[in-house]
């Protein structure tokens, strides 16, 4: 996966996208960009569909595009490779259930792919989403929202073996990406992202004042979350900073999600 990262990020959104493609046609699958506008913007998402029939679908998606500037290699072509990884996973398997794969354009600004994605495919035609972003630094996989997961629980999309591990972590709120055009239009959703367990701490504390209405203490809102760091023009926003590790935390926990909806589709 690393190699796709370094192959991929690159701070020409236009470039990014060719590169992208190049890399699904790498392994012979057929996908759909869409060319759409949204709003004052034109957005062109990437869309790889497996077994398109009358069911909901469930949407597994990773955004592309980058803050302008930004290498953009955590942020997040290493969440793009992780879905190269499951669309090879998928294609092998012959995975029995209506899934569209979605690289999305524009989440870093207004005007998302994500909405777009909505509009077009219609919101009673998909059945939940799961959000994949920045995996590339940090040693602890956060899921949120716990409100989800339980929805995904009853839904049979997760199990509770799923995310009972010592390095995946639930959360209360997320920190915001794709997942919130989903989470606008009521469907259920997930985001699965990886920080440093000492970030952690500090996210919940916020989350907390957050949930309780309380003003976040200075020396909680002058504490520097280190993945911030590797995104969004910050001083280790490099190739370099991306692990292959947590990617492949990330992984895992997507193919044993996969394989509890092959169990649950009999």
């Amino acid at each position: 996966m690393l190699n796709i990262v370094k192959n991929i990020a690159n701070k020409d959104v236009n470039k990014r996208r060719y590169l992208l493609i190049e890399e699904l046609d790498k392994i012979n699958i057929e996908y759909t960009i869409t060319n759409r506008k949204i709003g004052e913007n034109f957005v062109k998402n990437i869309i790889v569909n497996f077994n398109n029939n009358d069911n909901k679908k469930l949407v597994i998606g990773a955004h592309y595009d980058n803050l302008e500037g930004s290498i953009g290699a955590n942020d997040n072509i290493t969440g793009v490779a992780i879905l190269i990884e499951i669309i090879k996973y998928i294609k092998e398997n012959n995975i029995d259930r209506n899934i569209d794969i979605v690289f999305f354009d524009r989440e870093e600004y207004a005007d998302r792919g994500s909405e777009q994605y909505i509009k077009e495919i219609g919101k009673n035609n998909i059945e939940a989403m799961i959000n994949i972003d920045t995996c590339g630094f940090g040693d602890t996989i956060i899921v949120g929202t716990e409100t989800n997961i339980q929805k995904m629980y009853e839904m049979k999309i997760l199990n509770k073996n799923i995310l009972n591990k010592d390095y995946i972590k639930t959360i209360k709120i997320n920190p915001g990406s794709d997942d919130r055009s989903f989470e606008d239009e009521n469907i259920p959703n997930i985001h699965i992202q990886v920080v440093p367990k000492e970030d952690l701490e500090i996210i919940n504390k916020i989350i907390d004042c957050n949930i309780k209405g309380l003003e976040i203490p200075t020396e909680l809102s002058s504490k520097r979350l280190k993945f911030m760091d590797t995104i969004h023009n910050g001083k280790y926003d490099t190739l370099e900073i991306v692990d292959e590790k947590p990617m492949k935390l990330v992984l895992n926990l997507m193919l044993d999600i996969i394989k509890n909806l092959q169990i649950n589709s009999f």
